[in-house]
């Protein structure tokens, strides 16, 4: 055959290409890539979120004394435990016993005075405004009683609460000014657990919908005790956004905690107080050049692919929840998803 016979033949051939159905004739080309899929399913029945955990004691204070003297004595054991009430420091009485004394001769100074008055005044000799003196200056003369016997009294700084010495901030020497910090006080009648919490866990769950709150405190191995809601931070952390967290329990009697150990916080819930959140597993997420998450969605009809962004929460045991983009029933690429692309024609990886 000559070049213009070869040259007939093709365009015959080309010719009864154009007159099939392309689309059908592509698709008889294109060959199905096995894919392995899961289905879009509502998430495990319980959840369960772990958060490091700083433990601090209920209340911390710095004791002062309210009045200013030359400090006595100072019993302020660093470490240990004492009572509610123990005096753990003085300052020298001398000065304040004497302002006592000082201030009940005024007293009886002045109730003399003003029993004189008013002996002179029935007489119709003193006036009835020096009865007003008079009286004014012996309530003035008691109530300088009442703050010098305080002041006595605030001489001697007890401890508020049973509490442990965190630290001892002066020696047993010298002036103290009123207000000068002597020892930092710790309540350790309840042990706080204070750890922070994402975002995303914020605006999806709230305190009710914690069925359990557990904590394990380093140092005491296999023992988890049970936790209580105190209260959270309503303004995030401006560089971590995470808000503030603290639950608590009554302290154990068998054993010691020292606040600032670590402490590891479990918080559960259910589906019967939980709202049901849709979930797929890690593996189907593909993670986009602008962190956004996408997964490839399965067309049952067309058999074919294409990406979905989907809004994602917290990840439990290997499932991660949907908060968005996705319906219950769906199926997704759950294995291989950096090889896919939009279209792509799949059929599902079945085990024989």
């Amino acid at each position: 055959m000559g070049h213009k016979g070869s040259f007939l033949a093709l365009l015959i051939m080309t010719a009864l290409a154009g007159c099939g159905d392309g689309a059908e004739v592509q698709q008889l080309q294109e060959k199905a890539v096995v894919v392995q899929l899961s289905d879009v399913k509502t998430a495990t029945t319980e959840h369960e979120f772990t958060f490091p955990a700083k433990v601090m004691a209920k209340t911390t204070v710095d004791l002062a004394f309210r009045v200013s003297g030359r400090l006595q004595s100072v019993n302020l054991p660093e470490g240990q435990t004492i009572r509610k009430g123990r005096v753990i420091a003085k300052l020298e009485p001398e000065p304040f016993e004497r302002a006592v004394r000082m201030a009940e001769v005024k007293v009886k100074q002045a109730k003399l005075e003003l029993s004189r008055v008013k002996a002179i005044a029935t007489k119709g000799i003193g006036s009835e405004k020096s009865v007003d003196n008079a009286q004014v200056s012996y309530e003035l003369a008691e109530i300088e009683l009442e703050n010098a016997k305080a002041n006595l009294e605030y001489s001697v700084l007890k401890a508020p609460f049973d509490a442990l010495v965190s630290q001892r901030l002066i020696e047993n020497k010298g002036f103290i000014n009123t207000g000068a910090p002597i020892a930092r006080l710790q309540d350790l009648s309840r042990i706080h657990f204070k750890f922070d919490i994402p975002e995303r866990l914020v605006n999806q769950y709230n305190r009710s919908q914690v069925a359990k709150a557990t904590a394990y405190i380093d140092g005491a191995v296999n023992k988890e005790f049970d936790i209580d809601y105190v209260e959270y931070s309503t303004e995030p952390d401006p560089v971590s956004q995470t808000y503030a967290v603290v639950y608590a329990m009554d302290a154990p009697k068998d054993l010691t905690i020292t606040p600032g150990v670590r402490a590891t916080v479990t918080l559960r819930g259910s589906d019967e107080s939980l709202p049901e959140v849709l979930g797929v597993p890690v593996s189907a997420l593909v993670t986009g050049t602008d962190s956004s998450m996408s997964v490839w969605v399965y067309d049952e009809k067309t058999e074919r692919i294409h990406s979905q962004k989907v809004m994602v929460g917290p990840m439990v045991e290997g499932w991660v929840a949907v908060l968005s983009g996705l319906e219950k029933g769906q199926k997704v690429v759950s294995a291989g998803v950096s090889q896919m692309k939009e279209g792509l024609l799949v059929r599902p990886y079945s085990m024989q």
